[in-house]
């Protein structure tokens, strides 16, 4: 059993325990190499030597069936090892709760909830079948669906996921537990039969039953299923319908996929809407002109009040798809419908920069759709003057400096293209001098002022003074650099460092800086590239051409303090 202090196989430290089952105990552990946090599950010691070998097997298809799945909302298996006779699994670190644990605490959840959350585990499903071998699920349940902070739905718990063949699929590798399995009263009927065919209706089946447990607080485990408004009236009558379809007990009867289900439940109030009229067809002719004017009137405050509460519903349920999608398109898509909803919101315009610094590039056609809906809504956003504009500049001005790649452009207008775009926005940044990031929004806006105006004060013989103060923020952008996750953020900040000291040494020891502090300037940009942690191939190269320019560096920084005979000042 671990506990908190304790370093797993000399590396892994445990902080708190976060989870516990019968076979095994989740914690929490920080990577004392990377500086990152995984969790850290534990698996019971098993003495009987054939259990022992069924868990390492379970746990190595589930590794294997995950190691081609790549989807923000499941957590990745890392790592599979033991240390000191103890079995271990490293795996993604998913900060929230489960939705049994949700229930447990807060009682059945509201249909807004409810519908929120199962559009975006259709999409996580729908993913998952769409693949090739398609995978399906089999344990859709509240207690293997974590809820974050943020609101978004994350699948865990892949323990009897199994991969489906087709006519041209390798059987051999496939991975997944071929037994029948599954969660009584969560799981599909045909999951339980010996020789049952599971597919996409399997994982519908057990999505509608957990819907079900979520709105009702029923488990569906020891009470029987009945259709929700049974249980309250007040229910919707299209989300029952969705909810029983999706729970009959012939898989041809339910949808027969998770892309019809979530089309049915972000319609499901217009079912409601022709259920109303059904029964309020022969009410009308008994109101008299008076009240009817007074129902009107009500009627026009209330539908102004539930098209504001639709907008907001609608704005959510676009930025969870954006959020889970896997697809670059639709994600996109997805937070251009929000930001139409709520253009004044600045999380949706966050949402779409960090997709798109996701693969390290800028590209043309990207910009133009950022520039196009930052220029329709500029205003709006910049007349608020609060912390979220503020943010939203920064990090619009960090896209453009360190990953705009425009068509055609060379390396050195590359950087010159950055800076400029990056420009205003670090400068509309650093009026906001009430959010965290506004000192580094300052710096970065005082270099781009240098950068774009050097030449000509140069030309103009007024350089003189400029380049102490741009040294200076260059120190103070090396600080920011050790806060830094991104390596590609880190590695630019090292590469602009060492550009300027291969550039203006002489000019910086004119304005009186001197040999020590820019070679300790040098020793700490080479160090922030030989620290950073890289991905790919792309990243790598980076590193390897800062580190060039580094020596480069330290040659210029000496023959700025040699003099015409060799003698050094």
């Amino acid at each position: 059993m671990g506990s908190v202090g304790q370093v797993v196989a000399n590396r892994y430290r445990i902080c708190a325990e976060v989870g516990h089952g019968g076979m095994s105990t989740v914690y929490l552990a920080v990577d004392t190499k990377l500086n990152k946090r995984w969790a850290l599950k534990e698996i019971s010691n098993i003495l009987d030597p054939e259990q022992r070998a069924l868990v390492i097997e379970s746990l190595t298809n589930e590794a294997n069936l995950l190691k081609g799945v790549s989807h923000p909302a499941i957590p990745r298996i890392v790592d599979l090892f033991q240390d000191h006779g103890m079995l271990y699994v490293l795996m993604d670190y998913v900060e929230g709760r489960t939705l049994s644990s949700v229930l447990a605490k807060e009682g059945p959840q509201s249909e807004n909830r409810v519908v929120d959350w199962a559009i975006q585990l259709c999409d996580i499903l729908d993913y998952l079948h769409r693949r090739n071998p398609r995978i399906i699920y089999r344990d859709v349940k509240p207690s293997n669906i974590m809820l974050t902070q943020e609101g978004a739905i994350r699948l865990i718990d892949f323990g009897i996921a199994r991969e489906i063949p087709d006519d041209k699929t390798d059987r051999r590798k496939l991975h997944g537990d071929p037994r029948p399995l599954g969660t009584p009263g969560f799981g599909a009927p045909e999951q339980f039969e010996e020789d049952g065919t599971i597919d996409d209706r399997t994982d519908v089946y057990a999505l509608g039953v957990t819907m079900f447990y979520l709105l009702t607080g029923i488990n569906p485990h020891t009470q029987k299923m009945v259709p929700i408004r049974k249980i309250n009236d007040e229910f919707s009558q299209g989300l029952e319908e969705i909810i029983t379809k999706a729970t009959q007990a012939k898989p041809e009867k339910r949808y027969d996929n998770c892309a019809e289900m979530t089309y049915a439940l972000r319609n499901y109030r217009e079912r409601d809407a022709a259920h109303r009229r059904v029964f309020s067809r022969n009410i009308v002719i008994f109101r008299s002109m008076v009240v009817a004017s007074i129902v009107f009137a009500l009627a026009a405050c209330g539908s102004a009040v539930a098209a504001a509460v639709t907008r907001r519903q609608d704005f959510n349920l676009w930025m969870n798809v954006a959020r889970q999608s896997a697809d670059d398109a639709q994600s996109e898509d997805s937070y251009l419908k929000a930001i139409e909803i709520r253009p004044g919101d600045p999380s949706a315009y966050e949402g779409l920069i960090a997709r798109y610094e996701a693969d390290g590039k800028f590209t043309d056609d990207e910009e133009e759709t950022l520039n196009s809906v930052l220029t329709e809504h500029y205003q709006e956003l910049k007349d608020t003057k609060n912390v979220e504009w503020g943010e939203l500049a920064y990090k619009t001005g960090l896209l453009y400096w360190y990953f705009y790649q425009p068509t055609g452009a060379g390396s050195q207008s590359l950087d010159d293209l950055r800076v400029r775009a990056a420009s205003p926005w670090m400068h509309d940044a650093a009026e906001i001098e009430s959010f965290d990031d506004c000192a580094n929004a300052k710096i970065y806006s005082e270099i781009a002022d240098f950068q774009t105006q050097i030449v000509s004060k140069i030309n103009q013989g007024e350089d003189a003074g400029s380049y102490k103060p741009h040294f200076d923020h260059m120190v103070e952008l090396m600080g920011v650099a050790e806060n830094e996750d991104n390596p590609v953020v880190r590695l630019g900040i090292a590469e602009m460092t060492l550009n300027a000291l291969v550039v203006y040494p002489r000019s910086f020891r004119s304005d009186g800086v001197d040999q020590k502090s820019m070679e300790a300037l040098a020793k700490s940009a080479r160090a922030l590239a030989q620290n950073t942690q890289t991905h790919n191939d792309n990243e790598d190269k980076t590193r390897s051409d800062v580190l060039a320019t580094a020596d480069n560096a330290d040659t210029a920084i000496e023959d700025a303090f040699t003099d015409v005979e060799g003698s050094e000042q």
